[in-house]
């Protein structure tokens, strides 16, 4: 049988080891500066299980060169890929992209018809409304990251900012756009 001290001790050296725990899984995930480099009007349309979800955003750049975007990665899916849309004879087909420039003093949009996130296996309870976190890697070693809004299957949000969106959301004006 335990004395309440000996209770006491235990509970307060397995508190220690938590915090300090705790704090390398913080310093961790810490993220580096990228710079120039930084997202925007990020949103994903939930679809409903086994199907992907999409990811779309608006990176910009407002430094002297090309960033080359080399990865995603998020908290709340298993698997993140960056795969792009394309139209030839009628047919549409997506494909995984795996560096994307982003130009100097340029933006690199992410949306429904050309490029996007494809966003495999959420997290258990995952639903519309929530904010998940969504991490970019850059070929230069830095990252940075984004919340991303979630939003039903039948979303297409006004993207005013983004080239050849208005702002009801339709795809006016898309072709050549933010496709680099």
């Amino acid at each position: 049988m335990q004395t309440p001290g000996i209770r006491v001790w235990v509970m307060v050296a397995g508190l220690c080891l938590a915090s300090e725990a705790w704090g390398q899984s913080a310093s961790a995930q810490t993220q580096t500066d990228a710079g120039p480099v930084s997202a925007s009007q990020c949103w994903i349309r939930q679809l409903p299980a086994p199907a992907p979800s999409g990811g779309f955003l608006l990176i910009h750049n407002s430094g002297a060169s090309t960033a080359v975007l080399k990865s995603v990665d998020s908290p709340d899916y298993k698997q993140v890929m960056m795969h792009q849309t394309t139209e030839s004879g009628g047919m549409s087909s997506m494909s995984a992209v795996h560096d994307l420039k982003v130009p100097a003093g340029g933006d690199l949009a992410f949306r429904p018809g050309s490029y996007h996130l494809m966003l495999e296996q959420p997290r258990a309870g995952l639903k519309v409304g929530d904010t998940v976190e969504m991490r970019f890697r850059l070929a230069d070693g830095a990252e940075f990251s984004a919340a991303c809004a979630v939003k039903p299957a039948n979303a297409m949000p006004g993207m005013r900012g983004m080239p050849g969106m208005s702002g009801r959301g339709d795809m006016k004006g898309m072709s050549g756009h933010g496709m680099r």
